[in-house]
C-alpha cells in the first residue's frame, strides 16, 4: 500500500477524485490526501493496514465546511475497492496505484 494512488468516491453528485499517497510500518497507515478538484490536503488518523486491509479517517476542507470521511477497503495488487462515509451517506470506493 506504500506509494501513490488514484482513489475515487463513486457519489450521487457525480465522482469525487482524490490523490493519496501512503506509507505503512508495521500495521499503522499514516499519510495525506488531497482533493482533485479544489487541492485542500488532509493528513490520515487512525490508519490501520493488516496487509490486505485498510481503514482511516481524513477530515478534508469542502466548499461546505470541513467534512470527515471513514474510509476502509481491501487491496489488491494495484487495485483497491472499498467503501467511504461520511454525513452525506455511504458510497463505493475504488482506486488504482499511480
Amino acid at each position: 500500500m506504500d506509494g501513490k494512488w488514484e482513489f475515487t468516491v463513486h457519489t450521487f453528485m457525480g465522482d469525487m477524485r482524490s490523490n493519496m499517497e501512503f506509507k505503512v510500518d508495521g500495521d499503522v497507515l499514516t499519510g495525506t490526501g488531497t482533493d482533485a478538484s479544489n487541492g485542500a490536503c488532509a493528513e490520515l488518523q487512525n490508519g490501520k493496514f493488516d496487509g490486505t486491509n485498510f481503514s482511516y479517517t481524513l477530515t478534508i476542507k469542502t466548499a461546505v465546511g470541513e467534512m470527515t470521511n471513514e474510509i476502509c477497503g481491501v487491496v489488491d495488487g494495484d487495485k483497491v475497492t472499498g467503501k467511504s462515509k461520511n454525513p452525506m451517506g455511504e458510497f463505493d470506493l475504488t482506486g488504482v496505484r499511480k
